[in-house]
């Protein structure tokens, strides 16, 4: 028998079926995951709002030290301003998505030496939860009569105190 001259080749690479069962698993797996996803974004949108919301109350604070005057910081509804009289001097809008629960109506009052105080008047700390629904938790922003701003992040049944 003569050998024709022709080579036997291989093939390489992957079958059609072989891609169309990875693209399966890969759909199912991401499929399984997307939840975990859903509420890490959320707890994001939270931590991201409490933040923004820190860094606004230290910014009133610091201002108020800084130019010797008395300071206010107020929420008109997901917008919140840090005032000098009726001068805005920043403004913080946070996600519709977001809910803050403020410790009091009026706002928080900075004087000339930062320390601070509900503008509503009664007690000497200030305190406000900021939550989303699918979040596992919520972030507490507390405000004392010193001034210290501080942001704790506790479970979504507990309270902030």
């Amino acid at each position: 028998m003569k050998n024709s001259g022709l080579l036997q080749q291989t093939q390489k690479g992957f079958t059609l079926i072989e891609l169309m069962v990875v693209v399966a698993l890969v759909a199912i797996l991401a499929a399984l995951a997307m939840p975990s996803f859903t509420t890490q974004i959320a707890n994001q949108r939270v931590t991201s709002a409490a933040q923004e919301l820190q860094t606004l109350l230290q910014f009133a604070r610091a201002e108020s030290v800084y130019k010797r005057t008395q300071s206010t910081v107020t929420a008109i509804g997901q917008t919140w301003q840090a005032k000098d009289g009726a001068k805005v001097l920043r403004e913080a809008t946070v996600s519709d998505v977001v809910s803050i629960e403020p410790g009091s109506s009026g706002g928080l009052i900075f004087d000339v030496t930062g320390q601070a105080k509900p503008a509503s008047g009664g007690g000497t700390s200030y305190t406000a939860s900021v939550s989303a629904p699918n979040a596992s938790r919520v972030q507490c922003l507390t405000v004392t009569g010193t001034g210290l701003v501080r942001l704790k992040s506790a479970a979504t049944k507990q309270a902030c105190s």
